[in-house]
């Protein structure tokens, strides 16, 4: 399995032809991060509620059989990551808590089918029963973003990681609920090439909508969108879709911390058909920062981890 140390380095190599903004100094950039990404006591008290919403409702799994897994997840501690499909009935799918959330593991997670959530509290590995996927042609060409191509907003690509995944996390619907460990873990994604953002601006500059995934293969799992203005999401979605189409990626997920903004424009698929597929797109993965202007990233690499 790639180190922390080694996707970094990775990610400065094939980048080539994309000028990022100048970084600031190492420390400056954490503290910058820390305060972004910061949970208030607020949020963690409205995420609390959410959670526990969603249980008495019985969106989940039967709550015995929940703490049961959790339990057990907790004092086994095994550093294997588990198998998506044998998660608990329910439409999360929660599968077991995930105490490592590494680039490295988080990578090999995805390529396996699994991704981390926060919706019940602690964050664990979730393998929903259906997915909601579409192929970037015929997102592109969806009716629901159709509106959004003639929105005057610039999108842009791998900008500002922080202040998207900030923005995201807090949603006014309660629908992404995302802690401050899970986004510092997709911020560390990012810095290691695989997590990508896009921004939606308008024209005075103000950020009006944005969203974040990660790219794995030829399939980019968007995890959480915001929208300011109605139509930024699907703008920023349309352009997303755009330029996958160009850059040969086969599908496009949709999380459930974005399904609520963008989930009409894609077809639901159940896990089986969805993990037979995936594993014939997740061989090879683009790493490094995303161009704005459309040019196809150039770098393919097959990492060790997803052999």
């Amino acid at each position: 399995m790639l180190t922390r140390a080694e996707l970094n380095d990775v990610a400065s190599l094939f980048s080539e032809g994309i000028e990022p903004d100048p970084p600031p100094p190492p420390a400056a950039r954490r503290r910058r991060r820390l305060e972004i990404l910061r949970e208030s006591v607020p949020a963690g008290v409205r995420r609390f509620v959410i959670v526990l919403a969603n249980l008495l409702r019985g969106r989940q799994a039967s709550l015995p059989t929940t703490l049961d897994l959790m339990v057990r997840d907790r004092f086994m501690r095994s550093a294997a990551l588990p198998d998506p499909r044998r998660a608990l009935p329910g439409a999360s799918g929660l599968v077991g808590l995930a105490p490592d959330l590494s680039p490295a593991t988080m990578i090999e997670a995805y390529g396996r089918g699994l991704a981390p959530s926060a919706s019940l509290g602690p964050i664990a590995w979730h393998s929903p029963p259906a997915r909601l996927v579409a192929e970037p042609s015929a997102l592109a060409r969806s009716p629901f973003l159709g509106a959004a191509n003639q929105a005057r907003l610039s999108i842009t690509f791998d900008r500002d990681v922080d202040s998207i995944l900030a923005a995201s996390a807090n949603r006014s619907d309660g629908a992404s609920l995302c802690p401050e460990r899970l986004a510092a873990a997709f911020a560390d994604l990012f810095d290691a090439g695989y997590g990508h953002t896009f921004e939606a601006r308008d024209a005075a500059g103000r950020l009006v909508g944005g969203g974040y995934g990660v790219a794995v293969g030829r399939v980019f799992m968007l995890e959480r969108v915001f929208a300011r203005r109605p139509e930024a999401a699907k703008a920023g979605l349309a352009r997303l879709a755009q330029c996958l189409r160009d850059w040969d990626f086969a599908w496009v997920e949709c999380g459930p911390g974005a399904a609520a903004l963008c989930g009409e424009a894609f077809t639901p698929m159940s896990r089986d058909d969805y993990l037979a597929a995936l594993a014939d797109y997740t061989r090879g993965d683009r790493v490094g920062r995303w161009p704005s202007d459309g040019r196809r990233p150039a770098a393919k690499l097959r990492l060790a981890s997803a052999a």
